[in-house]
């Protein structure tokens, strides 16, 4: 695959990935929440806030994929190994840190208001965030490096 049919995949994904999240956001995830109020009724009251505390944690995903695309624009430029991108990819893994301490917060706090069992998905969740940030962190420095090496190389004749 050469790097235009890459760059397409790899927004192609991107689109998709938005689409599904999409309808997790607006369908599933509210669903399932007033599904969990009904079944318990004592905890009918943490659905309004329990649907605005699950729409809040899409925001650093938003801003990750869009972080993610602009990489893939520059990979398009065949501009892959740059400072910028180095960037982008340190804020995709910040953005993963946050909703993964957002959504530790948030398993914490359930817990502590309702006693429920949630802390299992909640901690699958953190752990998931934690590898794609520590990726991210890890990625971003090896272009970095892979940008410097690149700027030497374009100084020697």
């Amino acid at each position: 695959m050469g790097r235009v049919g890459l760059v397409r995949t790899l927004k192609g994904a991107i689109i998709f990935l938005t689409l599904i999240l999409a309808v997790c956001y607006v369908k599933a995830f509210p669903v399932w929440i007033r599904d969990v109020g009904e079944q318990y009724p004592d905890l009918a009251w943490l659905v309004k806030p329990g649907i605005a505390a699950v729409s809040a944690s899409a925001i650093p995903i938003a801003i990750a994929l869009a972080f993610f695309w602009r990489i893939c624009t520059e990979i398009g430029r065949d501009n892959s190994f740059c400072r910028k991108n180095a960037r982008l990819l340190s804020g995709i893994g910040f953005c993963a840190l946050v909703d993964t301490g957002y959504c530790a917060v948030g398993t914490v706090t359930l817990e502590f208001l309702a006693g429920s069992a949630v802390w299992l998905l909640g901690l699958g969740v953190s752990v998931l965030g934690l590898a794609i940030a520590l990726a991210a962190f890890l990625l971003s420095h090896l272009v970095l490096k892979a940008a410097d090496l690149k700027s030497e190389n374009d100084l020697t004749i």
